[in-house]
């Protein structure tokens, strides 16, 4: 099956964009660009964080798309929502998921229209297009794809056009009319060397290999293929390196080179894996199918095509979650804005009764003071307009309570929402990776071992064993915080002796520590007790020391001292490990923060712990804190306080 590159068009920003060989180099860069920068700047920068996020997780770009978007929501400024959601649209569709990428193409385009900017117009017809041709609508594809031509055309913008010359050789591809894609693919590979495009010049060599491989050319194909690979590889996209093995893959398989197909596949399967790009892997675990098959191994073949309807229905199953929680979202804002009508309508049922019966005393008042003396009518007439004012008093007082407690309950809504959608991001970003690593490496293992040196093998085990380790932890976490947030932990301090606890926390680390030489030495005074929960203590002790010893470097040391004032007893962990920024410091305790930092040995977080630990400090009545200096080591102190 052909696997054609399409072209997006990307942001062009008005900040600087330094050019950098490494994806993480330039990840940095655009970070210390955020100090001096204004707000607009900021939602500008985050769009172009995403952006390079391309070429290392799909995820991440979605979600510095996001964050960039709720940026321009607050300053409303029309041209940097256009921009945003035209970003998250980008990143939906990297990640397969076409039905939200063209809702927020469309969106984006629906702003660019009513400002007028002709250049951004044809960018997002472009992108509309691509998605098109990937719902198998060619017609439509085409047609985009045109508009999009025909105004740079009259914009005489010819260094723009690469976008549209290849994605309309992407269309004739699609129609079997391959010698025309040839012609487009070529006009887009001259303009890419023209303009010194890298990136660019990779997609249309990639493009020819793949067209000259349909048409049965294998030795010009190789070679498209070949410069495309070394041009991703120097540049660091992993997406584009992992679809070009895919396709030199069918190249071999095509020649009857089975290893080389068999490593090609593997190969793409794994750097797929490691930005979690599911369209590439759906595509690997297929091809890998297709090759068991022409190799008789039935049952291989069978094992991997289980696997490919397995990410298949998970790009389906993604769908529906997202789809869900619109619905869901969209559920709870009905229904608050029913209570707010309901209540507005009973105090205006209200107010009329109040009317009625006040007009029906004043007729009756007037009906009796016709009949006594002048002052009997001016005394009753007083006393009615105290009381009635005393009772339109109290009516008022009633509805100003009833409005605060309103708002307070839509506070509390929008907290709740947000909550959940913070703890959702970090949830998602990381069960999804040890997840994919512990499906993907175990099944090959498990079912292909033969085919594996004994170093490959260890090396898979290492990487399912993290994995495991990973999900037990989070596990754990979610767990523990689940009981906290729901009220079910049971808090019982008692007295009892700091060093045992410490000492039977640390053994639990022995092994990962001696795996890094790390020295883990503790300073805690003979007989030091302290006020605490054990169960509570263990988890806080266990998380803090986890974290230093996943950061601190090869021959480390980690320090956990003990000291005692009149504020109560602290505990302190010391690490000469990466330290931490002053932007991570801010976000410490707290859900909102991105995606965990790997360790010096490349561990994986949970993004739970450190809320865990200021939780149960909390409850403790304690403070937890941390110091820190980038590259120096971090120090994380806890004080609880004496028994009262």
């Amino acid at each position: 099956m052909l696997r054609i590159i399409f072209s997006l068009f990307l942001l062009l920003l008005m900040l600087p964009r330094p050019v950098f060989s490494q994806v993480r180099a330039r990840i940095d860069s655009l970070e210390r660009l955020m100090e001096e920068a204004t707000p607009e700047e900021h939602v500008l920068i985050f769009c172009q964080i995403s952006e390079a996020y391309w070429q290392q997780s799909f995820d991440t770009s979605l979600l510095m798309a996001i964050h960039a978007n709720n940026l321009a929501q607050e300053l409303e400024i029309p041209s940097l929502k256009a921009n945003s959601l035209y970003m998250i649209g980008n990143a939906y569709y990297l990640l397969g998921d076409y039905p939200n990428s063209m809702d927020y193409y469309i969106q984006a385009l629906e702003l660019r229209e009513e400002l007028g900017d002709s250049n951004s117009i044809a960018s997002s017809y472009n992108n509309i297009g691509a998605v098109f041709l990937h719902m198998d609508d060619e017609k439509s594809a085409l047609e985009y794809f045109k508009k999009a031509g025909d105004i740079f055309i009259a914009l005489e913008d010819d260094t723009q056009l690469f976008p549209i010359l290849n994605n309309i050789g992407a269309v004739y591809v699609d129609t079997d009319i391959l010698d025309t894609a040839i012609l487009y693919f070529t006009q887009a590979l001259e303009i890419a060397e023209q303009n010194g495009d890298e990136v660019n010049k990779s997609i249309a060599l990639a493009n020819l290999g793949e067209t000259t491989l349909s048409m049965g050319l294998y030795s010009q194909s190789e070679d498209f293929q070949e410069r495309a690979y070394n041009i991703s590889s120097k540049l660091g996209d992993k997406a584009m390196m992992a679809t070009i093995r895919s396709n030199l893959g069918n190249l071999y398989l095509k020649r009857k080179e089975y290893s080389l197909a068999l490593a090609s596949f593997q190969e793409s399967l794994y750097l797929a894996g490691e930005i979690n790009s599911l369209p590439i892997m759906q595509e690997n675990y297929k091809n890998l199918t297709e090759y068991y098959n022409l190799r008789g191994e039935y049952k291989q073949a069978l094992r991997l095509y289980k696997m490919y309807s397995a990410v298949k229905d998970s790009i389906v199953s993604q769908e529906g979650l997202m789809r869900i929680k619109e619905l869901e979202l969209k559920s709870n804002a009905r229904s608050l804005q029913q209570e707010i009508e309901l209540l507005r309508m009973d105090n205006e049922i209200q107010n009329l009764k109040g009317t009625r019966l006040k007009y029906g005393i004043i007729s009756l008042v007037v009906v009796i003071l016709a009949l006594i003396l002048l002052f009997v009518l001016y005394f009753q007439r007083n006393r009615f307009k105290r009381e009635t004012t005393k009772l339109v008093e109290g009516k008022n007082r009633e509805l100003e309570k009833a409005n605060i407690k309103l708002q307070e309950s839509e506070t509390h809504l929008k907290e709740l929402n947000s909550t959940k959608d913070k703890f959702f991001s970090i949830i998602g970003h990381d069960l999804r990776n040890p997840l994919n690593a512990l499906l993907g490496f175990s099944e090959l293992i498990s079912g292909n071992s033969s085919e594996y040196s004994a170093e490959e093998i260890q090396k898979y085990s290492k990487i399912i064993n993290e994995a495991a380790k990973n999900i037990h932890l989070l596990i754990e976490n979610l767990l523990e915080w689940s009981r906290s947030q729901s009220g079910n932990i049971e808090f019982k301090p008692r007295v009892g002796e700091l060093a045992p606890l410490v000492e039977e926390i640390v053994r639990i680390f022995e092994i990962q520590a001696e795996k890094k030489d790390i020295s883990i030495n503790l300073k805690i005074p003979e007989g030091t007790s302290i006020y605490a929960d054990r169960n509570l203590l263990s988890t806080i002790l266990r998380n803090l020391i986890n974290n230093a010893v996943k950061y601190t470097p090869k021959k480390g040391t980690v320090t956990i001292s003990v000291s005692e004032s009149e504020e109560g007893v602290t505990i302190t962990v010391r690490d000469s490990g990466v330290g931490m920024s002053e932007d991570q410091m801010e976000t410490l305790f707290s859900l909102v923060h991105g995606p965990s930092t790997s360790g010096t040995a490349e561990e994986k977080g949970t993004g739970l712990g450190l809320i865990l630990c200021k939780e149960f400090v909390d409850k403790h009545g304690g403070r937890i804190w941390a110091e820190t200096e980038l590259k120096n080591g971090s120090t994380f102190n806890l004080t609880l306080p004496h028994q009262e």
